[in-house]
């Protein structure tokens, strides 16, 4: 068992690596956050990619902590074309990533190589990647924090984030609320067990916007 491997089974026993299903995943808590206006996926002009990326920033600082150390994990599967496996070879390279654990998902009928290495997360220091990320050259690359487990994992425009207990994650719910995704995209999960005992209070809007993604969540 590679180091990367040991520390998610220590903090996400049961589920796999993979970014885009961990929504699926039971004892987690996680919401996700969408950065641009009116759900978009593609930013207007320059400084509305400028923004995205301060925001992409402004929420994995949070989540993760700023010169937290951290695995960069990036997945590697079969159905990746010619093009795709050399991107990811020049990502590894880049950030002295690793292949290590092989598994297969039952969810999505893939088999995947998990490649990791040990980054330090610091504010703008990974904007070239997520440029890559923003325009779908990479999917689902995600940093964990290797002392608490916490998730980063950007998508197009926008990222989900998995904290340590439900208070962490009200906490960054309650600064990004505006963030929260409308029209059904968004969802928030709380790990079932630790909610015995969490207490926490929001504002009057916050809850509202919580209200407005559980209610889409479960129709």
């Amino acid at each position: 068992m590679d180091r990367f491997q040991a520390d998610w089974h220590r903090f996400h026993p049961n589920t796999h690596p993979v970014g885009h299903l961990l929504r699926q995943a039971d004892g987690w808590n996680l919401t996700r956050f969408h950065l641009l206006p009116d759900n978009r996926k593609a930013a207007h002009d320059h400084a509305e990619l400028r923004a995205l990326l301060d925001r992409f920033n402004t929420v994995a600082t949070a989540a993760l902590g700023e010169g937290a150390p951290c695995h960069l994990v990036a997945l590697q599967s079969p159905n990746q074309d010619k093009r795709h496996r050399a991107r990811m070879e020049r990502l590894k390279r880049r950030y002295g990533l690793t292949p290590g654990w092989e598994f297969h998902s039952t969810s999505d009928q893939l088999s995947y190589i998990v490649c990791a290495g040990e980054v330090t997360w610091t504010t703008n220091g990974f904007n070239r990647l997520l440029l890559h990320i923003y325009q779908t050259d990479f999917w689902d690359i995600m940093w964990m924090n290797r002392e608490t487990g916490a998730i980063f994992r950007p998508y197009d425009a926008g990222a989900d984030i998995s904290q340590p207990t439900p208070n962490d994650l009200i906490a960054r719910i309650s600064t990004f609320y505006g963030w929260l995704p409308t029209g059904g995209m968004g969802f928030i999960n709380f790990n079932q067990a630790q909610m015995a005992t969490a207490r926490f209070q929001v504002t009057k809007p916050c809850a509202e916007a919580i209200q407005r993604v559980i209610a889409a969540q479960t129709k």
